[in-house]
């Protein structure tokens, strides 16, 4: 992982016409370092460091950084100015903004629109592929002798279930983020920003759809409001059907993904307790009555 004054160093020969610049730490992120760049003309940047050994979640930083421009030119993402191959250094115009009320019906319905906008984009490289993705971690969380979760069988057998059911409903490729949680949204003055686009690549909306639904905790309402806003109709049964499934299935891969982290991190979080926070939140869903429901409306 490249250090803070190595970057500083490159970004300087990258740009020279910054003159002197400052860092600043931007706090948040467990995979990567984000530093708020400030040069003497008042222009300001945001540099992101690839953290340590991310190809293992299936991030290609050249397929980010041109589906950054594709969503900057669609007008949901901040200006992709400079990519240092290299090192995997992306600078991005830094955007002032707050973060977004997740339990508003005002905001679901304006992400909602934006989705809509990024699903209608012209085809980006990369794929995102869920249940491979899933498939994918738990062999590279097994390859760096991690003990998985007892109840990950149990999780395996529920999954199954709803990845075959999905397998039913009508398919549609579409660029998709693949990452919506309320920390990766700004809300500026004059539009909503969506960032951080490392898992982005073309695959199922309605993976976008509920990892959404599950990132905002948000409720049969909630969940009606965003299918409202996003298809500009009432939804079907089965397209509501389809948004649960991929939302309980959006659990897995969050504690999947937590388990490779146990793994290979550094850092001082614990994952195990992440990643068993989120399986215990798939299996109580995928319990519940309401799942056999489901799984009987997509295929109608």
């Amino acid at each position: 992982m490249i250090s803070t004054e190595q970057a500083k160093e490159l970004l300087g020969a990258e740009f020279p016409d910054w003159g002197s610049f400052t860092f600043s730490p931007i706090p948040g992120g467990l995979t990567n370092q984000n530093l708020l760049i400030e040069t003497d003309s008042g222009e300001k940047y945001v540099a992101r460091l690839p953290g340590k050994d991310t190809g293992l979640f299936g991030i290609n930083r050249q397929t980010e950084h041109a589906i950054s421009r594709v969503a900057w030119n669609i007008g949901i993402a901040p200006e992709p100015v400079a990519f240092i191959a290299g090192h995997e250094i992306l600078v991005t115009r830094f955007v002032e903004g707050a973060p977004i009320e997740t339990n508003n019906s005002a905001t679901i319905r304006e992400v909602a629109r934006l989705l809509r906008r990024l699903h209608s984009a012209p085809e980006v490289p990369g794929t995102f592929d869920l249940p491979s993705v899933i498939e994918d971690y738990i062999s590279t969380a097994r390859r760096f002798n991690v003990t998985l979760p007892d109840q990950l069988g149990e999780a395996l057998e529920y999954s199954g279930k709803i990845i075959n059911a999905i397998g039913c409903c009508p398919s549609q490729t579409a660029p998709c983020h693949n990452d919506l949680i309320a920390a990766n949204f700004l809300q500026s003055q004059d539009r909503l920003y969506l960032l951080d686009w490392e898992y982005a690549g073309m695959g199922d909306p309605y993976v976008d759809l509920g990892n959404c639904a599950v990132n905002f905790c948000m409720d049969e309402a909630g969940c009606r409001t965003l299918m409202e806003s996003y298809l500009d109709r009432e939804p079907s049964v089965a397209e509501m059907a389809q948004l649960h499934l991929l939302r309980v299935l959006s659990d897995l891969r969050e504690a999947m993904w937590s388990y490779v982290q146990v793994g290979i991190s550094t850092l001082d979080v614990d994952f195990h307790a992440y990643g068993m926070k989120h399986l215990d939140r798939f299996l109580l869903n995928a319990k519940s009555d309401s799942l056999k429901i489901w799984l009987g409306a997509v295929g109608n």
